[in-house]
């Protein structure tokens, strides 16, 4: 068959093969599809009772059309691109030229043949009549049912204003079109394909599969992926059948493909069995809120459960629980944990260790992932993708075992990494897939038979609410379930969740009406359920709050609780008025080595050395003697991520959520008698009518931070009218003090900056309406959202950002990391700046370019970072201890 004279891979000049036929590529994958639609796998159920189809059926037709996803490669224009040796293949033609890629040559040669395929046989479609309805509705089937396949590098395509004549050719010998319409159908006859025709037919069954159909994307994605490993898939050139080919090479290489992947290995679940099973502890005793957790009834369907309580109270256990639970019924089968910073991401994948493990039997084994941008630098992380894992079967001697190669595949790219069985990361990797990033379906996919649960859900802007919301509706037309975490929710915002969610489903949303803390909220498609729940006793914390009038005060205090042999942290909204407060500290604190700066203009090395630092003088087992006298002054990261403590603590005026969890770093561990609590906030002097240079006067960084002077204003009377931070009892009055109906209690000179505020949270809506795919409308090309030169992203910032690379010169004079020598040096290296604030760094040296060029060459990581030698910047200095510094230090 002429098919067999065009290549889909090649390496020409390497030993061996010189390429692997077309035909034999085209079978691979769609045998890694095969697999992973076995009839009892929980995607081919899902898909199978959605699309009214039977999972043998639903197998043989979508891996039919799995099998065509490389159309486009018959077109002589991509078979010009190599010209492999030692094997027969179709004559190039000369006047044939690869302009326009192979997935969209796919999609053009699909749309002007299917047709005539259809009459001729080829497609092995039934002798139905059907009338001219049914033929629209069955053209408008067919049309949406290819998209996911010829989009299958990670967005889809379209083949609108292409001729066929132009790309596909022919001479005496072999036409291309003749060549893929003789494969097609080979294909048909040895998959026995089963055309779904009533349901073809159905406007319903296409609204069905529009909503699946970026699932169907990830899917053949994956597939693609899986079956062009030439480790598994070796290169062949023999004539040999279809068939053969198909039962003898294709079917057991995909399967071994999919064992070291971790993708063949069923998981299987473990009932939840109380705390104690987890832990090995029979006396770990439930907190309220994690009670509720075990005994809440599960209905069929998607589930999405939002957890209100008080830092302390259990809440990642509860949702582990609630995911055992849900993983054990069925709904699921496995998680995701989305946080909002790396940090926070880092410091839960250390949090769950094995803990994930007890969630299945031993020999599940599965793949547990960190999803984030510098997940390498986490050396658990590190070692566990190098390293056998408990459980692994024994292998020989420098083979590494399963669970390490499938971590290690996993972790190579973070498109994969949520395809993990377990992972831990960003937000952001998560909200990436409903944005327009290639393979953002390969994300979806990741996600589909996952518990999404997303902590500190409070913690995002307008523009990432509006994403969430996105999302959570996709999670929940797809049949997922959620479990959101929060310790400072507004109502507002826990009332658009459950709207998103409800909208997924097709429904309007229901009504909350409880105002308790702590709180449960459990929604079963239109059933709200509200748990009000009580606390711990030992979590109920009284946190008194004091006013400081200005900077001097807050030094003469900080330098009060150093005599009294205390440990103090200063919390401050910017960078340069952390730095200053520092070293106006330093300057008078008798040992100047017990202070501590800590803010995000470090280098990576410095700021994780700094880290470090922190928790050793700070953390949960620092000893009284080295706490004694230890001042940190921070920016918000103290709060973020370190589980750390201090004896007395300073913040700037910020908003009450803010001031909540940084009074949550206050005594918040058990370390014998101390004085109570007191939050010392430093802020303007209170006015019940302030002018709208307010909160500048006092603290002009901050107002640069908080635009929306009239939350701080709220923040401060609700505080100075309560006197006091009592969690849980009055958390709700003091979030919807400040983010609730309170517009007519904002002084009149405030509203300008609260105007403005609201209108650019619709505007952050709007963009991240704009930017969003519409998920419901399907896997389709949409020239307005699919634009490589279009910036989108899932924070929306003032300001974009760019990673600097650090550099310095080595004893020799050559140009080097400044983390020469680390493992992982480039990524150490590395700061974040402002834009505005990288535009201030003088410009590499012209003598120092080879040589970068050469670290570039090095490190991949460094070809799109701006370089930056500090020693020969007039301007701008680095400091080990002090950062990024945009204004030198006067000379002593």
């Amino acid at each position: 068959m002429t098919y067999r004279l065009y290549w889909g891979k090649a390496k020409p000049g390497a030993k061996g093969p010189s390429c692997h036929l077309l035909s034999w590529h085209s079978l691979d994958v769609a045998a890694v599809g095969w697999h992973l639609l076995a009839p009892d796998k929980p995607l081919t159920q899902i898909l199978s009772a959605r699309l009214d189809m039977s999972p043998g059926q639903l197998r043989r037709f979508f891996v039919f059309l799995l099998g065509l996803h490389d159309l486009g490669k018959f077109s002589r224009t991509f078979q010009s691109l190599a010209r492999p040796e030692g094997v027969e293949l179709a004559a190039p033609l000369e006047r044939y030229e690869y302009t326009v890629r192979h997935d969209r040559l796919g999609m053009l040669l699909w749309r002007k043949c299917w047709l005539d395929w259809l009459d001729e046989g080829v497609l092995r479609w039934p002798e139905v009549a059907l009338d001219r309805g049914q033929r629209q509705r069955r053209r408008n089937a067919i049309k949406a049912l290819m998209n996911p396949f010829f989009g299958h590098h990670g967005q889809p395509v379209e083949a609108d204003q292409l001729r066929l004549e132009v790309f596909f050719g022919s001479d005496e010998h072999v036409s291309d079109v003749e060549s893929a319409k003789f494969f097609v159908a080979e294909w048909a006859d040895l998959i026995a394909i089963d055309w779904p025709i009533e349901q073809l037919l159905s406007e319903e069954w296409l609204a069905s599969f529009l909503s699946l159909s970026w699932t169907i994307s990830g899917w053949a994605t994956l597939s693609d992926w899986l079956g062009s490993n030439q480790e598994h898939f070796h290169y062949c050139q023999d004539r040999i059948s279809l068939t053969e080919y198909w039962q003898r090479c294709a079917l057991p290489r995909a399967e071994a493909a999919l064992r070291e992947t971790g993708f063949f290995q069923p998981l299987t679940p473990l009932p939840y069995d109380g705390l104690g099973a987890w832990f090995d502890d029979p006396e770990v005793v439930p907190t309220p809120l994690q009670k509720e957790a075990e005994s809440l009834p599960i209905p069929s369907g998607p589930q999405l459960f939002i957890l209100e309580d008080v830092t302390g109270a259990g809440k990642t256990e509860a949702a582990c629980i609630l995911a055992q639970r849900l993983l054990a019924a069925g709904h699921s089968e496995g998680l995701y944990f989305a946080l909002p910073t790396m940090a926070t991401s880092n410091a839960m994948y250390e949090r769950l260790g094995s803990l994930h493990r007890r969630f299945y039997t031993p020999e599940s084994n599965p793949s547990f992932v960190l999803a984030h941008g510098a997940s390498r630098l986490n050396e658990s992380f590190s070692a566990a993708i190098d390293n056998a894992q408990p459980y692994d079967l024994d292998y020989g001697p420098g083979e590494a075992s399963a669970t390490a190669q499938c971590n290690r595949w996993l972790a190579d790219s973070r498109k994969k990494a949520l395809l993990a069985e377990v992972g831990v990361g960003t937000i952001d990797q998560a909200l990436m897939g409903v944005l327009p990033f290639r393979h953002q379906s390969l994300r979806l996919f990741g996600l589909t038979r996952k518990i999404l649960i997303v902590d500190e859900v409070h913690a995002y802007d307008h523009y990432m609410q509006a994403l969430l919301g996105r999302l959570l509706s996709h999670h929940a037309r797809q049949g997922g379930s959620a479990v959101l975490l929060t310790a400072t929710l507004p109502q507002a915002m826990r009332q658009a969740l459950v709207a998103a969610w409800q909208a997924g489903l097709n429904l309007p949303p229901g009504s909350l009406e409880c105002r308790d803390f702590p709180l449960l909220t459990q929604i079963s498609g239109a059933a709200v359920r509200e748990v009000s729940l009580e606390s711990r006793p030992e979590v109920s914390r009284e946190v008194g709050v004091e006013w400081l009038a200005d900077e001097q005060q807050a030094i003469d205090i900080v330098m009060q609780a150093v005599e009294a042999g205390e440990c103090i942290a200063w919390v401050r909204n910017t960078v340069d008025d952390a730095i200053r407060a520092y070293e106006a500290i330093r300057e008078r604190h008798p040992q100047p080595e017990r202070c501590l700066l800590f803010h995000s203009r470090f280098a990576m090395l410095d700021r994780q050395r700094i880290e470090s630092d922190v928790l050793r003088r700070l953390g949960k087992t620092s000893a009284f003697d080295v706490r004694k006298g230890q001042v940190i002054v921070s920016t918000q990261v103290f709060q973020e991520s370190l589980d750390c403590d201090v004896d007395l603590m300073i913040s700037d005026l910020a908003p009450v959520d803010l001031l909540i969890q940084r009074a949550g770093r206050l005594q918040r561990h058990q370390r014998g008698p101390r004085r109570p609590p007191l939050l010392r906030v430093l802020a303007p002097e209170w006015s019940e009518d302030p002018d709208a240079q307010w909160l500048k006067r006092a603290l002009p960084g901050t107002q640069a931070v908080y635009r929306d002077t009239s939350l701080l204003w709220l923040t401060q009377r609700v505080l100075r009218r309560l006197k006091a931070i009592r969690m849980p009892e009055e958390a709700r009055a003091l979030i919807e003090s400040v983010y609730g109906a309170v517009v007519d209690e904002v002084p009149d000179d405030l509203h300008e900056a609260r105007f403005e505020q609201r209108g650019l949270q619709k505007i952050a809506g709007s963009r991240a309406f704009y930017s969003a795919l519409e998920l419901e409308a399907g896997y389709v090309w949409d020239r307005h959202k699919w634009q490589e030169e279009q910036e989108i992203g899932t924070r929306l910032i003032d300001e974009p950002t760019v990673n600097v690379a650090l550099l310095k010169r080595d004893a020799a004079g050559a140009l080097a990391l400044w983390a020469e020598g680390e493992r992982h040096a480039e990524m150490l290296s590395q700061i974040k700046l402002r834009q505005s604030q990288a535009r201030k760094l003088a410009e590499l040296p012209a003598r120092y370019l080879d040589q970068w060029e050469v670290l570039q060459e090095g490190y991949k990581a460094l070809r799109f970072v701006q370089p930056w030698l500090a020693e020969e910047d007039a301007e701008v200095t680095y400091d080990k201890v002090l950062g990024c510094l945009f204004e030198r230090p006067a000379e002593a």
